[in-house]
């Protein structure tokens, strides 16, 4: 087995609208945990950072290419579920798997000057000609590869009892619809703990959850 990291760095021309109008807000994107490139030519992505949340909600709700989102968090820390309408340079991270046996190792990451990382993981044969057709205005680098060597997994734990009581009350107050109907605060005023440690317990809720989804096209 052995994997292959490559970052893809796309020019100007190669970024799409609304990851210019996205990066024009200045968020700090940390890593996507989960992204699927689904039959109906849409990207499903689950992401991490933190920044405008505000901004990127209003955006997401203004912008033609996207079919669906849901932000959660505030500035200092977000997850957000997107269903975007496909880019090249998403085809180019994803289209390949189905044509191949590699696999890609997540998160993939964004990097400090502007790429996007992702780590392949297969054998050789499936790497072969796997970056030979690259989309305009995408540069793609082979950062490194080697013998894939799995280090320790990090096991994300089930849902405590105070997690579960906190994600009830934020599910019946109508914390997860767009808009959103409550606050940290109100929530806290129903379990009887602070608001800091609301978002602390949702912040662990979403990455448990949404990082256990699998989400995938129609059966062809």
């Amino acid at each position: 087995m052995r994997y292959v990291t490559v970052v893809a760095y796309p020019d100007e021309d190669g970024i799409n609208r609304l990851d210019r109008r996205v990066l024009d807000l200045g968020l700090e994107y940390r890593a996507i945990h989960r992204m699927e490139l689904l039959d109906d030519d849409t990207v499903a992505m689950f992401a991490e950072g933190r920044g405008d949340v505000g901004g990127l909600r209003r955006i997401l709700s203004e912008s033609p290419e996207v079919v669906e989102f849901s932000v959660s968090g505030d500035d200092g820390g977000f997850f957000s579920y997107t269903r975007y309408a496909a880019d090249d340079l998403t085809r180019l991270l994803m289209e390949g798997r189905r044509e191949s046996s590699s696999l890609i190792e997540m998160p993939v990451e964004y990097t400090d000057d502007g790429g996007l990382r992702a780590t392949y993981i297969g054998t050789e044969s499936a790497f072969a000609d796997a970056f030979a057709e690259r989309p305009e205005g995408v540069r793609i680098e082979i950062e490194r590869t080697g013998p894939y060597t799995p280090g320790p997994r990090h096991v994300v734990s089930r849902l405590t009892e105070r997690q579960r009581e906190v994600l009830r009350v934020a599910v019946d107050l109508g914390y997860y619809r767009e808009p959103r109907g409550a606050t940290h605060e109100e929530i806290a005023s129903v379990t009887g703990l602070s608001g800091t440690t609301v978002g602390e317990h949702l912040r662990k809720i979403e990455a448990t959850v949404f990082s256990s989804l699998h989400v995938g096209g129609t059966d062809r």
